[in-house]
């Protein structure tokens, strides 16, 4: 789903969710993510050498997979009581994105999907701190 139509769907929602901007940024980010971190894994096993390599794969398949979590999770707009679990499931997938980026920034200079993967996991870590700082001010 692409940031535009998370943005209509929001628009359109009985409830108006708060924040819609910073969460369909978040969201259109995180899914992002979980396609250019699957794509990065399989490019890194397409690879001759992929000794290398392992961690980055293996950073990737977990970064995709937190990722898709929190695209899935913050697309349903109703999060009444739930700011706590929020706030742990972001900062959980910004943690995953700034350790895949920085793995990944490591083999870029070789390998030119991980720098992509490195860039989009990058904005994926902001567009999350975004949606972070979003639920911690008062709205």
């Amino acid at each position: 789903m692409s940031a535009v139509a998370v943005r209509a769907l929001f628009r359109s929602h009985p409830e108006k969710p708060p924040n819609a901007e910073a969460m369909s940024r978040c969201i259109d980010s995180c899914f992002n993510c979980v396609e250019t971190c699957t794509g990065c894994a399989d490019a890194c096993l397409a690879e001759r050498d992929i000794d290398h390599l392992v961690a980055c794969i293996r950073l990737n398949l977990d970064c995709a997979a937190v990722c898709s979590a929190t695209g899935n999770i913050m697309s349903r707009a109703n999060k009444a009581g739930h700011r706590q679990l929020l706030e742990a499931l972001l900062a959980n997938c910004i943690a995953f994105c700034r350790a895949c980026a920085s793995e990944c920034a490591r083999h870029a200079d070789r390998h030119r999907h991980c720098q992509v993967c490195a860039d989009a996991c990058t904005a994926c870590a902001e567009a999350c701190n975004d949606m972070l700082n979003a639920l911690r001010m008062p709205a």
